[in-house]
């Protein structure tokens, strides 16, 4: 994945994510390796009241490499992907109950040039970053801010059996997952609107 900027719209979205969460103490924030998620969570942790907490970056929580397709616009990559795939495979992918690998699948068969992870090495390599992570604060106990990208959070989410949304997590949006004893659990997915304990609210945004 190559390693784009955050957008202006990007850094707003962060930064009202930032207002959302400002009551929470994290004891640590995780990032991939990539610029655009250690600048989201520079965004949010600017805005806590809570603590400044220590930044880490992880290479395991990077997003899917989309071969020829990376950083192109969906106004390009939508038309080509139609054409190459079929818009009743697309939408079969997307009523599939698990989505989100059918289209990780999908991305896969548009490059042929690259060999690119299919959903389950995704799985594998975002739950091993997270129990890394879980178990080295699991005795401590708080909060750790993840900071991660849409397809592969996505994916780990429906691997634990969370409800996706049928177009993939919103950016800048928050999820809850608990660790405890080696298992993760979600709480919530793809809110806003948290409480001051940190529970999320139903909301419109």
């Amino acid at each position: 994945m190559t390693n784009s900027p955050l957008t202006k719209k990007g850094i707003r979205m962060a930064k009202r994510l930032g207002q959302e969460l400002k009551q929470i103490k994290f004891e640590a924030v995780y990032t991939s390796d990539l610029k655009r998620t250690q600048k989201t969570a520079q965004y949010i942790i600017d805005e806590n009241e809570a603590y400044y907490p220590p930044v880490y970056q992880d290479p395991d929580l990077r997003e899917i490499s989309f071969g020829k397709f990376e950083e192109a616009k969906n106004t390009k990559m939508i038309p080509k992907a139609l054409k190459a795939l079929g818009l009743r495979r697309i939408l079969q992918a997307l009523l599939n109950e698990e989505h989100v690998a059918e289209l990780t699948e999908l991305f896969r068969s548009l490059d042929g040039n690259e060999v690119i992870e299919d959903a389950d090495h995704l799985t594998l390599r975002m739950t091993r970053a997270l129990t890394n992570i879980g178990n080295q604060y699991q005795d401590k106990g708080g909060n750790i801010l993840i900071v991660t990208h849409g397809l592969i959070l996505s994916n780990f989410i429906e691997s634990l059996e969370g409800e996706v949304p049928l177009f993939l997590l919103d950016n800048s949006r928050a999820s809850r997952v608990d660790y405890e004893n080696g298992k993760f659990k979600v709480i919530y997915v793809n809110r806003m609107k948290l409480d001051d304990k940190g529970m999320a609210k139903d909301a419109i945004s």
